[in-house]
């Protein structure tokens, strides 16, 4: 079912044209009825009100798909200034069509929707979401970066705080590392205070060439101490993995189990860690192809994309992973070189 409805305030209806055949013209009408206003600042009773309305609609797709999919995937591509109904009938599309067409409608409606408007936990979710399904969502990673309330709280998880950072990582963390390097690299260069600190620590867990070079020529003067020290500790001697010389773990026994987590079955892993608890040990030194750091970074991305703390853990543990894997001074040395010739 749809997401519940957040704060609310009126907008103009939304603008429907001409229904494509008679069959769309109730349904229209009922989106008419039921949408035209943003979530902002309701009462208790108008905001009940709107949220039963909209349940309809849900109900009402979800009974007649054959119908009503095809109305509702022309009224989204109608010209509307009601953001929140392309956020709610785009979830709404996405509940009923996975394909990639419809998602990116949905992922079109997350860029514009007022993030005053939503459920931040659910648009952080279906961001994360998109990017781990490889969709590019920097856009999205950005506007949470510089979004005034960028936090909310996990009651499930102890009442455990997402803040900036934490959201950012999500998005960032399960966005492919093709998207998302450069466009830390861009905030990394671009941004101030805060939202700096946040792009550079993400970009020092990219763990990739491109990062690594990044952060060799990366102005610096408006870092905390913090963030200097670490990025002098990557950049000159990181934590990396110490490789275990006569492994406990095949790397056959570690394919079968990423293979099993990008599945959405744990189980295997699990019992690796419980076999071999320093396993990454082990991951370092039989892991080493291309094939095999693709695959990590896909489980690192599986992993981050489910959103709370457990989740910022295992990324932090395969960043070191990949780390190990991809690092080499002369990386770093090369880079050197390139920022001493340009000055």
């Amino acid at each position: 079912m749809r997401a519940s409805l957040c704060l609310i305030a009126f907008l103009p209806l939304v603008a429907l044209a001409a229904p494509p055949s008679d069959g769309c013209a109730e349904f229209n009408a009922r989106l008419e009825r039921t949408y035209g206003f943003r979530p902002s600042q309701l009462d208790d009773a108008s905001r009940e009100a709107k949220s039963k309305g909209m349940d309809a609609v849900w109900e009402a797709v979800h009974q007649d798909p054959a119908t009503l999919v095809p109305c509702l995937r022309a009224a989204l591509a109608r010209p509307t200034q009601d953001q929140w109904f392309l956020f709610d009938g785009g979830q709404l599309l996405v509940s009923m069509d996975s394909s990639r067409e419809a998602k990116l409608v949905l992922l079109d409606a997350l860029t514009k929707v007022s993030l005053d408007d939503v459920d931040l936990r659910s648009w952080v979710g279906i961001a994360s979401t998109l990017g781990n399904e490889g969709f590019d969502t920097s856009a999205l990673g950005r506007r949470w970066l510089f979004y005034p309330e960028a936090e909310y709280s996990l009651p499930e998880h102890g009442g455990y705080r997402v803040d900036r950072g934490n959201g950012a990582m999500f998005i960032f963390g399960a966005l492919e590392e093709k998207y998302a390097t450069p466009a830390l690299i861009e905030l990394s260069r671009t941004a101030s205070g805060s939202a700096k600190e946040i792009a550079v620590s993400l970009l020092m867990s990219q763990a990739t060439p491109e990062a690594l070079q990044a952060l060799v020529g990366l102005n610096t003067s408006d870092l905390s101490a913090e963030a200097l020290a670490s990025r002098q500790a990557l950049l000159q001697k990181p934590a990396l993995i110490v490789r275990r010389k006569s492994p406990k773990t095949t790397r056959a026994q570690f394919v079968a189990a990423f293979a099993a987590i990008l599945a959405d079955n744990e189980q295997p892993f699990n019992d690796l860690v419980e076999a071999v608890p320093d396993g990454e040990r082990d991951v370092v030194t039989v892991c080493t192809t291309v094939a095999d750091l693709d695959m990590i970074r896909r489980v690192r991305r599986h992993f981050i994309a489910k959103n709370n703390q457990h989740a910022i853990d295992f990324y932090n543990q395969f960043s070191q992973i990949i780390m190990t894997l991809v690092w080499k001074p002369e990386l770093v040395r090369a880079a050197d070189a390139k920022v001493a010739v340009a000055h």
